[in-house]
């Protein structure tokens, strides 16, 4: 098609755009030919907005991705990039090579990582950080696949000498959070944001007056709209074969350990128990194994 279509899909929605999103948007119009080529924090340099906020515009414009926005405008305005700089998430079929797998997966991972890092915002890892000084004692609960990003969660900030208790049974959960309303705080896991069962424990935990710390995909979902801090990371395109929940997972662990990392820069005196429980594990191995 021509050019008209990628940009006439946005222009359909301008009304709803913000003063930046309008602001990237008539970059675009003006550049189309090096657009595609451009990453999203050199769009936001170029343009004067944050990172995060091309990456939402992607999005609210209805692509999947920074990336597919794109990949179509390049296919229309003719430009001369390879697919390979600028290629989205490719599938992985049932009959590929071992080398496509890992070639395709690798690539794909590497994609996530890109996305979630520049959707990452300062401002809510910061309000994140806060909120988790605070309490001593963190529930964390998710669970499939987001139950494996809730064991991490538990492991990295028990080190820190924090009490952290997952728990995804409603009966065990509620007695527990009664007993400690004051000094907690429920971190829920769902990459779609509407796992029922996290949402109910959600829900609840709210209405006692609990803070509610949330790590979901990107977009609009029921976990984030009702969370204190919505964390929200890269929407991996969906893949038929489930590779997208590789992706997913990757998201999640990449938004941990940066806000792992960011909460430890401001409470330096915590990274104390780290090297002290590091030290303690070293002596009975030495001692015992």
């Amino acid at each position: 098609g021509d050019l008209m279509s990628v940009l006439s899909r946005i222009e359909s929605i301008q009304s709803e755009l913000s003063n930046s999103e309008k602001k990237l948007f008539d970059y675009i119009k003006k550049n189309s030919e090096k657009v595609p080529s451009m990453t999203a924090s050199q769009l936001a340099q170029a343009t004067g907005i944050s990172a995060p906020t091309v990456v939402r515009f992607a999005k609210k414009t209805g692509f999947s991705s920074l990336t597919d926005l794109k990949i179509q405008l390049s296919a229309e305005s003719g430009s001369r990039q390879t697919h390979e700089e600028i290629i989205g998430y490719a599938d992985v079929a049932l009959n590929e090579s071992f080398h496509d797998i890992t070639a395709k997966l690798s690539h794909n991972a590497q994609v996530t990582m890109h996305e979630t890092a520049d959707l990452l915002e300062e401002q809510v890892m910061l309000a994140a950080a806060d909120l988790l000084k605070t309490r001593n004692r963190i529930f964390v609960c998710g669970i499939g696949a987001s139950s494996l990003i809730a064991q991490d969660i538990q492991q990295k900030w028990t080190r820190l000498g924090k009490v952290v208790i997952f728990e995804t049974d409603y009966n065990s959960l509620l007695p527990q959070l009664i007993k400690h309303e004051k000094e907690c705080l429920l971190w829920a896991v769902s990459n779609s944001g509407q796992t029922p069962e996290i949402l109910h424990l959600a829900e609840f935990t709210k209405e006692m007056g609990i803070p509610v710390l949330s790590l979901t995909r990107f977009g609009s979902n029921s976990l984030s709209k009702l969370a204190d801090v919505p964390l929200q990371v890269s929407r991996p395109k969906e893949a038929n074969m489930r590779s997208a929940a590789t992706n997913s997972i990757i998201a999640h662990l990449l938004a941990v350990d940066v806000l792992f990392y960011v909460f430890l820069s401001k409470n330096e005196q915590l990274a104390q128990n780290i090297y002290e429980s590091r030290q303690a594990i070293a002596d009975y191995r030495h001692k015992y194994l």
